[in-house]
């Protein structure tokens, strides 16, 4: 790129030249220009006066300009369920295509923008996204980008994208509650958690307590749960921290396999994963049930939207696990009151 002065009227126009500072026109009833305009749009659109000094940069042999740049960055990092406005000032903004859950490759973005050559933005992996909302920016961080250079930049990804978000594809849910939960502490839950639930667009199509805590009983609820279709199983009254736990010997009886057993989060660490197939179950502690935001609302999402919860994911989560600080960044705009007045 080679920077340099054009006088208006006077020189030949040079060959994909834009301005390489604001410029505002008097001349023009103050008319201003951004930086990175192309000279012959100024040209056209604007009473120039002869002899003006107009800044500007003319691209070398083998660049590209930044708008251009911008969008194969943006091409490159944006996955399925994602769509992207036109460059506007160097930049292309990525917004959500469809209602889901935001998932970032956190290494494959460090690897991009370590090179130098392309600047991305994201909201946090595992944010709620509705239809439209921005979920990531691209900018090439130069005037002109060598087309060699940006190549070499977006190999590191090795054809993956960045962000992608994946829809809300688990509707039916069932609860089972066990004899430590009193009945109208179950209706308390039912309707807290159902509520959460019909955000996504799920339903909480079962409720059922048990007089005590059988583990052959929870076991058959559980297999014909997931036999009936049920998508995802809630359970509620489980002591994590016994090892002989009737709930967790159900899913040894079930063949389920544990996944999470402890979260690196707060509220709700006495929480647990399992599988039945590829059903998940989760083991709710009394934090998650009643509507106070915890764990529960953190990954429920992942579940709904068909996200393996495991070990892996809930290292990632970690950071940003303290909840009241961080689950507000978590989802959309118009959901952060209500959040406000559940942690009340």
């Amino acid at each position: 790129m080679r920077r340099t002065w054009y006088l208006a009227g006077r020189e030949p126009l040079p060959t994909g030249a834009v301005l390489r500072r604001d410029l505002i026109l008097h001349s023009d009833g103050r008319r201003q220009f951004r930086r990175g305009t192309p000279l012959e749009e100024l040209l056209s659109q604007a009473s120039v006066p002869e002899g003006l000094r107009i800044p500007i940069a003319v691209p070398d042999a083998g660049e590209i300009e930044q708008h251009e740049a911008s969008l194969r960055i943006a091409r490159a990092v944006a996955g399925t369920g994602t769509r992207f406005d036109a460059p506007h000032q160097g930049q292309v903004t990525i917004r959500a295509g469809q209602f889901g859950l935001v998932r970032v490759d956190e290494q494959g973005l460090q690897r991009l923008v370590r090179t130098g050559a392309a600047l991305v933005a994201t909201v946090l992996d595992g944010r709620v996204a509705e239809e439209g909302e921005v979920i990531a920016i691209a900018k090439a961080p130069s005037l002109f980008v060598r087309v060699e250079r940006l190549e070499r930049a977006l190999a590191v990804l090795a054809g993956r994208s960045v962000v992608h978000v994946a829809p809300f594809r688990r509707r039916r849910v069932a609860l089972l509650a066990g004899a430590r939960v009193r009945p109208a502490a179950l209706e308390v839950a039912g309707r807290a958690l159902g509520q959460k639930l019909a955000r996504f667009g799920a339903r909480l199509e079962e409720i059922e307590r048990l007089d005590a805590d059988d583990t052959s009983v929870i076991a058959q609820r559980i297999a014909h749960w997931v036999a009936g279709g049920i998508e995802l199983v809630l359970t509620a009254g489980s002591i994590m921290l016994d090892p002989d736990d009737p709930f967790l010997r159900a899913m040894r009886r079930l063949r389920a396999e544990r996944t999470v057993h402890g979260a690196p989060v707060d509220p709700g660490t006495m929480f647990w994963v399992a599988y039945r197939d590829t059903v998940p179950i989760f083991g709710l502690a009394s934090c998650e049930m009643y509507g106070r935001t915890s764990v529960f609302d953190l990954i429920v999402p992942f579940a709904l939207a068909d996200e393996r919860i495991d070990r892996p994911l809930m290292a990632r989560l970690a950071h940003g696990g303290l909840l009241v600080d961080t689950q507000a960044a978590r989802v959309p705009p118009r959901w952060r009151q209500e959040l406000e007045t559940e942690s009340e």
